[in-house]
């Protein structure tokens, strides 16, 4: 009877050296070894500077570079920027991706875990963005941030307009117009006037003065204009605030990606602020993905595997930067609506037979690999039309006639 081989498998120690940290609000837990199984010592740290300091001097005394830790909550970043300063290699690894053993899980288990994973080379480490892009970052989210505050205070002060019977948005569209604001102002004064308040009307407003002498006439009691003082000032102190981060953002733009920021503008839906996100949470290095496929994955814009026994199940789109997949998702919209576009022949195709929100998905997923190669060459987009679209479509029909096989393109 012929012996059948062995089929265990052995993986062989990556690094001569590693470290696992564990990282908590108040503790740190370090565990190194060698790779034979020597050396294995561990330590606790707290998380105050002076002890991140320690538990560094303590790495560099035992000859440490590299390390791997988790990525948990915010907790990581000081640590991380100690350790990278004096030359040691650190991965940060998502958590789902090294999870321990269910009910074997303590904080030491945890560090050796993560220090056998790295020494064996079985951890994918997670995008880290630059110093520079880091601040960016920064930035465009802090704008982010005050943006979504704003929204809420124009929703307040709508919510405390209506609930006393002044229906401006029956007449006018939006809350945050000129004329509305102005309104608005003259209301938190005591003015209640519907001549004096009307007088206010801009643009195509003027033309619905009837109506909005109708939507004035309200309830506005005395705490209603206290209110609304209290809010216009927020509202004044976010707009100062969004001021102040977009000269910022153009002032680092201008700096580190003025050459990337020309070419994605170029892009048919991409405007300002949709190519500043793309840089502040991309960057400009692409070789830091390996293909326009793996860039759209780390978006969380590519379809998932879930193959099981033969059978194909739910493909959803994975999680991945929810910051730079709703800006490309904008701009998708955006691209669709241009007529006579590539993309709006595109989306037009693909809505015949899918929902609008799929078919957007999969522009946006397009137009990211696009944006890759921009990045990628530094070089101009040139929106080909809807006759190149066509043409493609054909040349596709006479290769499936053929038998043949019609490779995938990108515009």
């Amino acid at each position: 009877m012929k012996q059948q081989k062995s089929t265990d498998m052995t993986i062989l120690p990556q690094l001569d050296k590693a470290c696992g940290i564990d990282i908590h609000k108040d503790k740190i837990v370090c565990f190194i070894a060698n790779k034979d199984g020597s050396g294995q010592e561990l330590k606790e740290f707290g998380t105050f500077t002076c002890e991140l300091q320690k538990a560094k001097a303590w790495l560099k005394a035992n000859e440490v570079e590299h390390c791997l830790m988790e990525s948990t909550g915010i907790y990581w970043m000081s640590l991380y920027s100690i350790l990278t300063d004096c030359g040691i290699s650190v991965i940060v690894a998502n958590p789902t991706h090294i999870k321990q053993i269910p009910k074997r899980k303590t904080d030491r288990k945890d560090a050796r875990w993560l220090c056998m994973l790295l020494m064996h080379g079985l951890v994918r480490p997670s995008f880290m963005p630059t110093s520079e892009q880091r601040v960016l970052r920064d930035y465009c989210r802090s704008r982010l941030f005050y943006s979504r505050q704003q929204n809420k205070i124009q929703n307040r002060l709508w919510k405390i307009l209506e609930s006393n019977n002044i229906k401006l948005r029956s007449v006018i569209s939006s809350i945050c117009t000129k004329t509305a604001m102005s309104i608005i102002r003259l209301l938190s004064l005591g003015i209640t006037d519907k001549e004096q308040l009307a007088n206010c009307s801009l643009g195509r407003a003027r033309n619905k003065r009837d109506n909005m002498l109708l939507a004035l006439e309200g309830t506005l009691a005395e705490h209603h204009q206290t209110q609304l003082q209290m809010l216009l000032q927020d509202f004044d102190h976010i707009q100062q605030q969004i001021k102040t981060l977009n000269t910022l953002i153009d002032e680092n733009i201008a700096k580190h990606y003025s050459v990337a920021f020309e070419c994605l503008d170029t892009i048919t839906g991409i405007a300002q602020r949709s190519a500043e996100i793309i840089l502040s949470e991309a960057g400009s290095d692409m070789s830091r993905f390996p293909t326009a496929d793996h860039f759209t994955a780390w978006c969380g814009l590519a379809p998932g595997n879930n193959e099981s026994a033969g059978r194909q199940g739910s493909t959803s789109i994975k999680k991945g930067n929810s910051y730079l997949k709703t800006a490309v998702v904008s701009a998708a919209w955006a691209a669709v609506r241009v007529k006579n576009s590539y993309w709006h022949a595109l989306f037009e195709r693909m809505r015949k037979r899918m929902k609008s929100q799929k078919a957007i998905i999969a522009i946006a997923r397009r137009m990211l690999k696009v944006v890759y190669n921009t990045i990628q060459t530094l070089t101009h987009y040139k929106e080909k039309g809807v006759a190149y679209y066509h043409d493609m479509q054909e040349k596709a029909a006479a290769f499936r006639q053929a038998g043949k096989l019609w490779p995938s393109t990108q515009q």
